[in-house]
């Protein structure tokens, strides 16, 4: 069966990856063959060298009974980031691809979100992807997004647990990424953090899109969860779990400039107009991953500044910028002008009430719990490590 046929060029086709993983490849195809489908779908199972010859085998024996199939195994190891990189790739072969690793799991309706999304945002130059996945999480802190009445919203962030690219939008990352090989990360102006990653495709995804004006875009609801397992990222964890969609939806997609739009920071863009100053001026640090390398004179956070504060506002209605918003009388945001230096304050620090702000509704008892619970399990850990 040849994947390069024109009858692919005409369809949307679904990548799962694997390495070594064969429960997590199962429970990801189990997903996928609940999901409801109006329209042949051709699956792709890609798996890296790993010589582990039960996966191999199940993967060549898995029956897809919604369109064609075609598995490809790799002779070498590609690692996760070239291996990603070659998927994408595979957009020359088809309309569009969905990218799912082996820890995703998908919604029953996903592949609406898919067909409905690509047909309306494919035109768009300034949509360089499209996420089915809804964050709940951003540098391991709870975070939300603007309720605005739209289904689906605009992040210059880039998503890696499931993510669908048509062949315009790879083609023009694949193009500034072949132009750019040893790329230069130190003046782009995105989390210093993740500039440090190593491994990570999505770190060149996401310098091309600042750097080029794109975004993603991504759903109000989730079509895919994560369980974040143990692989080339570290270990283990819950933290990717998101509430996902679990009944049918109506789509009313907008165009680019009705949508909410985040930058890599996760700042809604409205913030400099609520605040009356340009983007040029404004450094806005909601998380604390904001190096303000742009030098801008004023800057907004919940993080304890040692400059002169100008304005202040509460921290309290969520998502955060709705306190700038209505301009919400309190304490907890501060706009600081960096011109004046603040007497209390010796440099940059995390404030107690941004840890209840986060906390949310969770009960302070649970968490004391999970804090001994955690504390004693690593204690444990190590001393088991040291007696070997």
């Amino acid at each position: 069966m040849d994947i390069a046929c024109s009858d692919n060029k005409q369809k949307i086709a679904v990548i799962a990856i694997g390495y070594n993983r064969l429960d997590s490849m199962k429970r990801l195809l189990g997903s996928l063959s609940r999901a409801k489908y109006t329209t042949s779908v051709p699956l792709v199972i890609s798996i890296d060298a790993s010589g582990y010859q039960p996966l191999y085998d199940y993967v060549n024996d898995y029956e897809w009974n919604y369109g064609d199939k075609y598995v490809i195994i790799k002779e070498q190891r590609l690692g996760l980031r070239d291996h990603i990189m070659a998927c994408g790739d595979l957009t020359k072969y088809f309309k569009a691809v969905v990218i799912l690793e082996d820890d995703i799991f998908v919604s029953e309706y996903f592949y609406d979100y898919v067909l409905k999304t690509v047909d309306y945002y494919d035109k768009d130059d300034r949509i360089s992807g499209i996420s089915l996945y809804h964050p709940c999480m951003d540098r391991n802190l709870p975070i939300d997004y603007a309720a605005d009445g739209n289904d689906v919203f605009a992040y210059q962030n880039v998503e890696s647990w499931g993510q669908c690219w048509t062949a315009r939008m790879w083609s023009e990352f694949r193009k500034w990424y072949n132009d750019t090989p040893e790329h230069d990360f130190q003046p782009v102006d995105m989390p210093s953090f993740m500039k440090g990653w190593k491994k990570a495709w999505s770190k060149f995804y996401m310098a091309f899109q600042i750097e080029t004006g794109r975004y993603f875009i991504y759903p109000s609801a989730s079509l895919t969860t994560c369980f974040s397992e143990a692989g080339e990222h570290g270990n283990t964890s819950s933290i990717g779990q998101t509430v996902l969609l679990s009944g049918e939806m109506n789509y009313a997609l907008k165009p680019f400039e009705e949508l909410t739009c985040y930058d890599i920071y996760g700042t809604n863009r409205k913030v400099y107009q609520w605040v009356g100053l340009d983007e040029k001026e404004l450094c806005v640090d909601f998380n604390g991953t904001h190096d303000n390398i742009k030098n801008c004179r004023y800057i907004l956070s919940p993080y304890k500044y040692p400059y002169k504060v100008v304005k202040e506002f509460a921290l309290s209605l969520r998502p955060i910028e709705l306190n700038i918003k209505y301009a919400l009388g309190g304490k907890g945001l501060y706009l600081y002008d960096t011109d004046g230096r603040s007497e209390n304050v010796e440099k940059k620090s995390y404030p107690i009430s941004l840890s209840y702000y986060h906390i949310r509704q969770m009960n302070i008892h649970a968490l004391y719990k999970y804090i001994y619970s955690y504390t004693k399990t690593q204690l444990k850990t190590k001393l088991r490590k040291a007696l070997k």
